[in-house]
């Protein structure tokens, strides 16, 4: 039972790798090599208060900046997905190995999650976006020319649907010359 769960685990972070390879390499912008322009950027924020939630806007001027987010991503949930394995694999206790293996599967949800906001977003006219869940805090990252304060509350609200009303949202959207 456990060698199927690592192998459907595998092949899942397998054909993530893949997908988001294909994505980069054939996602318009600038070259690979070109990272300078990528770090010379322009910050505006906006602050609008709804309650308790806070919807922080922000711009960033970079034409592969949501590449290098979802790639960063991917790395970070890859390593975090292998210690997991890694103390399932070599637990002794049962008790240490389940915990892991929640984790993992709270990890594989988290990630199906963030995904369907991601094409939900999409489809709201986006050519892109990423959604990005570090503890608490949830960073949607959106390729859009500009973006009103109600179009940023739209995203808290369906980030609100799909990842839960506790998470503090923070929309970034990003513009390319």
């Amino acid at each position: 039972m456990l060698l199927k769960k690592q192998t459907v685990w595998l092949l899942t972070m397998l054909s993530l790798i893949i997908v988001l390879s294909v994505y980069y390499m054939t996602s318009p912008g600038q070259a690979p090599g070109d990272k300078m322009a990528a770090t010379d950027h322009k910050q505006s924020k906006e602050q609008a208060n709804k309650g308790k939630d806070s919807v922080a806007v922000s711009t960033t001027v970079s034409s592969d900046k949501l590449a290098e987010i979802r790639l960063k991503k991917a790395d970070d949930r890859k390593k975090l997905a292998e210690q997991y394995q890694d103390a399932i694999s070599s637990s002794k206790s049962t008790a240490k190995s389940s915990k892991a293996y929640d984790k993992l599967e709270a990890l594989n949800t988290l990630s199906n999650s963030e995904k369907l906001l991601e094409d939900m977003i999409k489809s709201k006219g986006y050519s892109d976006a990423v959604v990005d869940t570090s503890g608490n805090d949830v960073n949607v990252y959106v390729a859009s020319n500009n973006m009103s304060s109600k179009q940023a509350t739209q995203i808290v609200n369906m980030t609100h649907e799909y990842l839960g009303d506790d998470k503090l949202v923070s929309v970034k959207y990003e513009t390319s010359k």
